[in-house]
């Protein structure tokens, strides 16, 4: 194993806009130095996302990508290739360059069931699902859980009517799960039938408005709460539901998981539990020093 020093480094890295805050080199970095892999992920912020830009950096020898706000549904467009989550929800936050072509996935999804799985599975058979939002993270994690078995009935709020109704139609096409579209004014009047409540928008995020989706009269101690904005930990929704009883699952284990799918999909090296232990001590340790 010694000529891996002869070897060139593999290069993978991250675009989307703005990337001050990502953790996504940490992460990835961190498990490269421990794995002794000669590897490297860096930043590639860019407005912009088109086929261009990602074959200009696969000729420049990276290869795999992670993509994120504003860019998932255009990494989509632009493959040649697309796992199952990414063709039904047109959305793809993983890029893997070939030689010869540009393979999407989305691990988001995955990253939210695996978190939900590993510190409230029983959230999912007790009561309904509620996720709040309808962009590229709402519909890869409502896809995810809908194709895992685990949840009979979803419903989603959001203020784009259009695109929740369509996130809704797809998950009733492609899943066993019942699902509903019910706006903002309406959804008051269901939050008895709720165990489990994903939230998947900006607000409460570093340099977004506050928010919160709910207000603090939402929620009670039955129900386990999971916003998937990690800068702050404690979004206002998140204070809201924590004062009345609810489970709270951190953001951060989404983005957890999903980089740990995505490590997968770039190296083919499946991390194991020390990996994934270390990396969400990593990540708790960055997020506690911002």
């Amino acid at each position: 194993m010694n000529n891996k020093t002869n070897q060139p480094t593999t290069t993978f890295g991250i675009a989307g806009f703005p990337l001050s805050h990502s953790l996504s080199p940490l992460i990835h970095n961190s498990i490269y130095k421990d794995k002794e892999m000669n590897a490297s992920y860096q930043v590639f912020e860019t407005q912009e996302f088109d086929r261009k830009i990602v074959l200009d950096l696969q000729k420049s020898g990276v290869c795999g990508l992670s993509i994120t706000i504003p860019h998932k549904e255009r990494a989509f467009a632009l493959a040649d290739e697309a796992d199952m989550p990414s063709k039904i929800m047109k959305a793809s936050n993983t890029l893997v360059l070939k030689k010869d072509s540009i393979n999407a996935y989305n691990t988001d999804g995955e990253g939210a069931y695996l978190s939900i799985l590993e510190w409230s599975p029983e959230s999912m058979s007790r009561g309904k699902t509620l996720i709040l939002g309808s962009g590229g993270s709402a519909r890869g994690i409502a896809y995810s859980l809908a194709a895992s078995g685990k949840i009979s009935e979803l419903i989603l709020c959001s203020r784009n009517e259009k695109t929740g109704k369509e996130i809704c139609s797809l998950i009733m096409e492609n899943s066993t799960t019942k699902a509903l579209f019910v706006g903002p004014e309406e959804i008051i009047s269901f939050r008895d039938q709720f165990s489990l409540i994903v939230h998947t928008t900006p607000l409460g995020m570093k340099g977004q408005s506050p928010g919160p989706f709910l207000g603090e009269e939402f929620f009670d101690s039955s129900m386990t709460v999971f916003d998937i904005v990690y800068n702050p930990l404690e979004t206002p929704l998140v204070k809201a539901a924590r004062k009345k009883g609810a489970k709270i699952i951190p953001g951060s284990e989404m983005l957890l998981y999903q980089a740990m799918k995505q490590f997968e999909l770039f190296t083919g090296v499946t991390p194991d539990l020390v990996d994934i232990q270390k990396t969400r001590e990593r990540l708790s340790l960055a997020l506690a020093n911002r």
